[in-house]
């Protein structure tokens, strides 16, 4: 590598990520794409069980460091954040000084603050990736200090220009290589539910309601619920009759994007890249407590491009969820939404991050 006489085992990388599943996701996809470069891949955490989901089963080394965030915590929360905050610090200055990385990434959620603040005190290349359309706070903080900012849409414009790189969001490999030339099937039936990385229980009490509809309008499903549903999804649609598949994790999520007909979900980033990539219509029904409403200016980006729909939770969410799938149902209306043009978003995203990261380590 010019500029570095190491080799990439020898030379150790940090991703920090925390949260939910659309930031470790991503840190995942990152993490595979410089482990196959031959990279030592650290990973830190907040010590969450999603993140030992995620991570547990992969080659590389974890470290928790505990520290809360800050949004909607109330002033217990801040009190929490600063009796921890002395504490982290110290860790993370330990593990970096430590452990020597050669660069550092955060994918997202309060656990990256601390090894990209290090990092930048310490002259240590960093880079930072935002998932949402709208930044949320820690990456709104940390773009001070990092050396590249990599954005998932290419309409994000809070980072400074310079810094700024636009990669498009890490993808699944399976769903990356799925072929989005689609035509409308003879009868469209096959609905595909996924409330993101640890279910949406709005969707499954909705689902759980209209299963004797589903039932009667000839659906089939695959319904990705909380894990606490699962049992009592599966004994409602196997009392109404409905051809259903549910589980609280989608392992090959490739092969569920191309067995669906449509798509029911909440609107993540990482879930919105991904409905742009397989080019199935597709209703997102965005969290409505997300930070500075991420989820429905996520949906956006493909409502307004006539991809999809939005519906919004609340009062008489079950009929008007039921309405529109009836509606998208439309034989004409459905050829339409498939042939339209899809916005651009680059499937590689991962091997671009890693490019970028390799650049700013010579």
């Amino acid at each position: 590598m010019e500029g570095n006489s190491e080799s990439p085992s020898q030379q150790r990388i940090f991703i920090a990520a925390s949260g939910s599943g659309g930031h470790l996701m991503p840190a995942r996809y990152v993490a595979d794409a410089l482990a196959d470069r031959g990279y030592e891949i650290h990973f830190v955490g907040s010590g969450r069980r999603l993140e030992e989901d995620i991570f547990g089963s992969t080659p590389y080394t974890s470290h928790s460091i505990s520290l809360t965030g800050l949004n909607n915590v109330g002033v217990k929360g801040w009190i929490r954040f600063f009796l921890k905050l002395p504490g982290a610090f110290l860790k993370t200055r330990a593990l970096v000084s430590n452990l020597q990385p050669k660069a550092v990434i955060g994918v997202g959620g309060y656990a990256s603050v601390l090894p990209v603040l290090i990092a930048a005190w310490k002259g240590i290349p960093s880079w930072i990736h935002e998932a949402e359309l709208s930044p949320g706070n820690a990456n709104r903080f940390l773009a001070r200090f990092a050396s590249r900012v990599s954005i998932a849409f290419e309409e994000t414009s809070d980072f400074p220009a310079q810094k700024t790189v636009f990669t498009g969001h890490p993808l699944r490999r399976d769903v990356a290589e799925l072929d989005a030339s689609y035509s409308s099937p003879k009868r469209v039936e096959n609905l595909l539910v996924i409330g993101g990385s640890q279910g949406a229980k709005a969707l499954d009490e909705a689902l759980e309601h209209l299963a004797p509809r589903l039932k009667s309008s000839g659906f089939r499903i695959f319904h990705q619920c909380r894990p606490e549903h699962v049992d009592r999804l599966r004994a409602r649609y196997e009392e109404v009759g409905l051809e259903a598949r549910v589980e609280s994790f989608i392992h090959e999520l490739g092969e569920a994007y191309r067995w669906s007909h449509l798509i029911v979900c909440r609107a993540g980033a990482g879930t919105v890249m991904e409905i742009a990539t397989v080019n199935k219509p597709t209703i997102f029904v965005p969290f409505p407590y997300a930070q500075g409403l991420h989820q429905h200016k996520n949906a956006e980006t493909l409502v307004s491009k006539g991809k999809a729909l939005i519906v919004e939770e609340g009062e008489t969410f079950e009929e008007r969820l039921f309405t529109a799938l009836a509606h998208l149902r439309d034989p004409d209306l459905y050829q339409e939404m498939v042939e339209r043009p899809k916005p651009h978003r680059p499937i590689d995203a991962a091997e671009r991050i890693a490019d970028g990261v390799e650049a700013i380590m010579r």
